[in-house]
């Protein structure tokens, strides 16, 4: 008897084993069915996973998928029982949209309240809906949002129009929004906001056309006796998409125009060819920076015009540029410590330790630097500090937490990290470390280190820069000569020990390897036969992208240029060098590009706190990012045979 207890047992078991599967397997075909637009599929999974503790996600994606023509009540029904994940928010706003782009507007009315997120086609419908309520202030707003001259969904048609035939927008706010569209090569929008002028005052789109599609031309054909507005705006947008190849011949076209376009315009004209040529780290954006002024340069292009000025060495204009930047803007990290740096080379000693004493309580690359300009560094506490078990059980029931467990077990991970971060929105420190304990015994490295990032006062170094694959990363480090804690350093940003990651463009596993040059490094070391597959196993994914990084730091002969090279390629790092030697920070903050310039930052800042974990201290951030050495072409066939 006791014998076939255990036998009946064992097969109850396992069929809830079974089931379980299968039930899982629904998840994911619902998935599928939902991206094949194969709505009887989804209803059919629909009714089969009503108990499933996923459940909630067959039923959105049916919902989703014939949101046209389903039942509001059913609509509603859902978004009262799911409030309690990101899924509700999602549907609300996809039928606010569907709402507003039918024109139900007083059912658009009650359900816009509740949405959390924010949305621009949802709030320009909800802009028009307020105007169709003759709501004052909204056509302030949608007159606002028309001078932001940023870049629009159809839906802001109908409010800007309202706006326009109401006269809270006129031809001057009209040529405003053309000029910051153009200037942004927006053509759509600049040719829907065209549309709005009186027809004697539009510019020509087929003019428009020959200006972008070749600027040199163009000016030099512009001949016109009788000046417009659309004349200057099309002079002006020529002048930028030529600064983009030809810096010095729009310099020289600006000025054969400057009398037909008056000082202001020229000034403009020179505001664009500046902070398209220092982007190049061309010699001579100092000088177009100073003939454009301050007063109407974007924060764009004063970000720009600091960092032209950083490696030319001139702190009066790096201080000009800052202080002529929007609050907002200044208020970057950035910002806030070269202007710190800008003041004590005034003199002005209190002024600067006034920036720099705040900033130094922050915990990133500025943060750090600032800290050690004043003798402010503190170490962090590498002690483990385990969260309170109530903390854990906390974590562990929230019912966004368990979706996204679940999620990830299924490897729907988009789906997952929305549920992560829906679960732990307003969440305390406690919380937050507790949280990225659960990912961490999970084996979500990532999300784990992600949440460990976003305490305030109390932290865990030990979860915010992990060490794991030691084993392989040491032995790595040893044979290609690398130190280990920037090998820990590159990972941490790379990946976040994602040893399955993969980005959009193909690059996989810890170190991001993109194909070919997985391919070129498997010939070097050598890995024969190498297969992609093994990209995914840490140990040789780790031994790839070390002896790569090894190379690149070779044949560029300095870790800030191999840094930057790693992220956007060799030949671009030794590009970004400048003919003098550049103080480190200052190189890396003159990088061009937004994604490259945030990295070499960060892994950095990673380096200096590995360097503190693995050996008990670390050198100052300063003397990691040292001296970056000038450009002097020894290295340049080294760097060209690179991948």
């Amino acid at each position: 008897m006791r014998f076939a207890r255990r036998l009946a047992a064992g097969a109850s078991f396992l069929a809830a084993l079974t089931a379980q599967a299968a039930a899982d397997a629904d998840i994911v075909a619902a998935r599928e069915a939902f991206r094949a637009g194969n709505a009887k599929a989804l209803e059919q999974i629909r009714a089969r996973t009503a108990g499933h503790p996923l459940a909630s996600y067959p039923a959105y994606w049916h919902l989703s998928a014939t949101l046209e023509r389903a039942d509001p009540d059913d609509i509603r029904a859902f978004l009262a029982k799911h409030a309690d994940g990101p899924l509700a928010d999602t549907l609300r706003r996809d039928w606010l949209r569907l709402l507003g782009n039918t024109g139900q507007w007083d059912v658009f009315r009650a359900e816009h309240p509740a949405l959390l997120s924010d949305d621009a086609e949802v709030a320009c419908h909800a802009l028009q809906s307020r105007i169709l309520n003759d709501d004052p202030e909204a056509l302030k707003e949608a007159r606002a949002l028309f001078l932001a001259g940023r870049e629009a969904p159809a839906a802001c048609t109908a409010p800007f129009e309202a706006a326009a035939s109401r006269q809270v927008v006129g031809s001057p706010e009209i040529w405003e929004r053309v000029r910051k569209l153009l200037a942004a090569n927006l053509q759509k929008d600049a040719r829907r906001a065209n549309a709005m002028l009186p027809a004697r005052e539009q510019f020509n789109e087929k003019s428009l056309e020959r200006a972008a599609a070749g600027p040199a031309k163009y000016l030099a054909g512009e001949k016109s006796k009788i000046p417009t507005r659309a004349t200057h705006e099309l002079l002006l947008y020529a002048v930028g998409r030529l600064a983009r190849s030809k810096p010095e011949e729009a310099a020289a076209q600006l000025e054969s125009h400057a009398d037909v376009l008056g000082a202001e315009d020229t000034r403009y004209g020179y505001g664009q060819i500046a902070f398209v040529a220092a982007q190049s780290h061309h010699p001579r954006a100092p000088e177009w920076f100073a003939r454009a002024g301050e007063g109407k340069l974007t924060d764009a292009q004063l970000a720009w015009k600091a960092r032209s000025a950083l490696r030319a060495g001139d702190w009066a204009a790096v201080r000009g540029a800052v202080n002529a930047m929007s609050p907002a803007e200044a208020r970057d990290p950035a910002w806030r410590y070269w202007l710190a740096r800008g003041l004590a080379d005034a003199g002005s000693r209190e002024a600067s330790a006034a920036i720099l004493g705040p900033l130094a309580r922050e915990r990133h690359f500025y943060g750090l630097l600032a800290a050690e300009d004043i003798g402010r560094v503190e170490k962090p506490d590498w002690t483990a500090n385990p969260p309170a078990e109530e903390d854990l059980a906390r974590l562990r029931a929230i019912p966004s937490i368990q979706r996204a467990f679940a999620l990830y077990r299924l490897e729907l991970n988009a789906e997952a990290f929305r549920e992560w971060v829906f679960g732990l929105k307003n969440m305390d420190d406690r919380g937050l470390l507790a949280a990225s304990q659960l990912a961490a015994e999970a084996g979500l490295i990532d999300r784990s280190i992600g949440t460990a990032d976003r305490t305030l006062v109390r932290h865990d170094f030990t979860r915010r820069y992990p060490i794991p694959h030691r084993e392989a990363l040491a032995a790595s480090s040893r044979q290609f000569g690398v130190d280990e804690a920037m090998v820990y350093a590159l990972i941490r940003q790379e990946s976040r020990f994602n040893v399955a990651i993969k980005s959009r463009v193909g690059a996989t596993g810890l170190m991001q390897l993109m194909p070919a040059t997985a391919r070129w490094v498997a010939k070097q070391i050598p890995i024969d036969p190498y297969r992609p597959a093994l990209l995914t196993d840490p140990q040789t994914n780790v031994a790839m992208g070390t002896y790569y990084f090894r190379r690149v730091l070779t044949d560029l002969g300095d870790p800030i240029l191999a840094t930057a090279g790693y992220n956007a390629g060799p030949g671009r790092a030794r590009r970004w060098q400048d003919a003098k030697p550049l103080e480190g920070a200052i190189y890396a903050e003159s990088i061009p590009f937004n994604e490259t310039r945030d990295y070499v930052k960060k892994v950095m800042a990673n380096a200096w706190y590995y360097h503190g974990r693995l050996a008990g201290r670390s050198p100052s951030l300063r003397q990691l990012m040292g001296t970056v050495p000038g450009r002097d072409g020894a290295n340049a066939a080294a760097v060209a045979a690179l991948p």
